[in-house]
């Protein structure tokens, strides 16, 4: 089994994946995904042999340049009426390239996007082609399977830019809930 088609089973397995997968779906987003922490989370609870929970909030990210950035709370408002019991974080990031440094490049897709996340094992994003997962993982997924931590190249360019990664890290507290997760700054 290929670290790709392992990600993509835990997912499948995951009734509750599958249906905010189908939500997400039938918002009928440009370049829609589910992306983040719930798919990492689900990893790192599934090799850890960890009961199954979400731990942080839905992010749903999409690519679509002739939305305003006041769609995101009418999809909001719309996944929420769906299943109010998630908490759901909706981005066009098509508007989020400047989140932490004004110089960031324009993104190009929700691919790219996804790829400016700050740690590795982040950088992914999952949709349905019909019912099948498909997975958006522009720096792959071997950190993620291999339950390992590091900031993207980008991070690591400078002291400025890495202490956004080693404060989300001390932040986020992840080896407290994956002790055998490792966490490097390269």
């Amino acid at each position: 089994m290929t670290p790709e088609s392992q990600v993509q089973a835990i997912i499948t397995a995951n009734p509750e994946l599958m249906q905010i997968l189908r939500f997400i779906r039938d918002c009928h987003l440009k370049q829609g995904a589910l992306a983040a922490g719930s798919i990492r989370n689900t990893v790192w609870q599934s090799l850890s042999g960890q009961p199954f929970q979400l731990l942080s909030d839905i992010d749903v990210v999409f690519f679509d340049p002739e939305r305003p950035v006041s769609d995101d709370l009418k999809i909001y408002e719309h996944l929420t009426q769906l299943a109010p019991q998630y908490q759901w974080q909706v981005k066009n990031e098509v508007y989020m390239a400047h989140y932490n440094f004004s110089d960031t490049p324009e993104f190009t897709s929700v691919a790219d996007a996804i790829g400016h996340f700050v740690e590795v094992p982040t950088c992914v994003g999952a949709y349905l082609d019909g019912d099948a997962v498909n997975l958006i993982a522009p720096h792959g997924v071997d950190d993620l399977v291999n339950l390992r931590c590091r900031p993207i190249l980008f991070y690591q360019q400078d002291a400025e830019h890495l202490a956004i990664y080693q404060q989300q890290m001390a932040a986020k507290q992840w080896q407290r809930t994956w002790p055998r997760l490792q966490v490097a700054e390269r």
